[in-house]
């Protein structure tokens, strides 16, 4: 909006607003194959075979006898869930903090001693031969960084897929049939890998503040007459001020292998309940390396960061609109955390196409794309149709009782 030049005189000194302070609102080298060997077997004490981590029970259950059990080992260190120095982890891994481990490597399992040779993208899987959870030692695994915590699975695979059939029972668009069908052709359990980042945050801004105001104005009407009516106006005063906050656990997927739209649906992560990284949670699992690292993690969540920033300072800016914000945000305390969040993956068909859909094994919350159903859609169009010559026929009769 331009300035106007009939603008009552006024104080255009700038409007200086009070700090405002508290939280924000809540948003590659390949190489040669390695050796590694399986280390944890998690042992059933009933029958020695391989425990396998069960949401529902919280513990560890046995596929071949079905006993329950606790950890084997000792317990992680406690206060073991590190925040790491942001900038000092960037400066002191250099170019390979860029970098993600996507060599093969050929693992032995250390229950039927097959070989098998993984990708680089998974750092744990099950034996195709024995099918036992085949967990990989992360000290051989040559990455960058590796995750030290993660979000312990609840939900059960039962619950997974009956929470896919109510997700699609209630898409009013989806198919009739396909709600009514055994839909789940696979569902995979697997830890996929996130950074999170926390920062201070000092963020100056400046802008504009409008103030509306009213005019009379006399001009000639669509009729040909002259009309007195009331035009607003604005009237500008420069303004500005400083937001201080705090952001934590801003999250950002480092995983390639889901549609980004599937995974955000998915959040949010309650990263509060953070425990430290212990193989018995992903015994039975799939593990996946991360595929985008962490400057590209970190430019990405300091992105979301500003956005936040920007929309806090606008809604300081005094008066009832505003132009030409400009935020200087100043980042420090800058650090970071690589975790892991269990996700149960789910595929299913429908009439020779597969669809793909997900859910938080933590919380529950399910997500999945489906397909349209065409006579749903052309029903709405008529209908809207319908609606839209209705209202022109009650308009035409109205204005002709006129």
């Amino acid at each position: 909006m331009s300035d106007d030049p009939q603008t009552p005189a006024g104080d255009d000194s700038p409007l200086e607003v009070p700090p405002t302070q508290g939280p924000p609102p809540l948003p590659q080298p390949g190489g040669n194959a390695s050796e590694v060997r399986s280390l944890e077997r998690h042992v059933c004490p009933e029958c020695g075979g391989k425990g396998e981590w069960n949401p529902a029970k919280g513990q560890l259950v046995c596929p071949y006898c079905g006993s329950s059990f606790d950890r084997v080992g000792p317990p992680p260190m406690p206060d073991s869930i590190v925040e790491h120095d942001l900038d000092r982890t960037l400066a002191e891994l250099g170019a390979a903090a860029g970098t993600i481990d996507t060599a093969n490597r050929h693992v032995q399992c250390s229950q039927c001693h097959a070989v098998l040779v993984r990708g680089g993208e998974m750092v744990a899987q099950h034996c195709d031969f024995c099918g036992s959870p085949e967990l990989l030692d992360y000290d051989e695994i040559d990455s960058p960084l590796q995750p030290e915590s993660l979000l312990p699975a609840r939900q059960s695979k039962e619950q997974a897929y009956h929470a896919l059939k109510k997700f699609l029972a209630s898409k009013w668009f989806a198919p009739g049939d396909l709600k009514r069908r055994n839909l789940v052709d696979r569902i995979h359990r697997v830890y996929l890998p996130y950074w999170t980042f926390d920062s201070a945050a000092e963020c100056p801004w400046t802008a504009d503040s409008g103030t509306y105001y009213y005019v009379t104005v006399r001009d000639r009407g669509p009729d040909g007459k002259m009309r007195t009516r009331q035009e607003r106006r604005t009237r500008w005063r420069p303004a500005r001020g400083h937001v201080s906050t705090w952001f934590d656990d801003v999250i950002v997927a480092a995983s390639r292998g889901l549609e980004p739209k599937i995974l955000s649906q998915l959040e949010p992560h309650p990263t509060k309940d953070l425990v430290p990284y212990e193989t018995r949670y992903v015994s039975g699992w799939q593990v996946e390396q991360y595929q985008v690292p962490l400057p590209d993690a970190a430019r990405s969540a300091f992105g979301t960061m500003e956005g936040v920033l920007r929309t806090m300072c606008a809604r300081d800016v005094p008066g009832d609109t505003y132009r030409n914000l400009r935020i200087h945000p100043q980042f420090s305390r800058k650090t970071f955390k690589h975790i892991l969040v269990p996700i149960w993956l789910l595929s299913y068909q429908y009439r020779g196409q597969v669809w793909h859909g997900a859910m938080n094994a933590v919380t529950g919350k399910t997500y999945a794309r489906f397909p349209i159903s065409v006579w749903k859609v052309v029903i709405v169009v008529v209908l809207s149709i319908l609606a839209i010559l209705l209202i022109f026929v009650v308009a035409g009769g109205a204005t002709r009782l006129r």
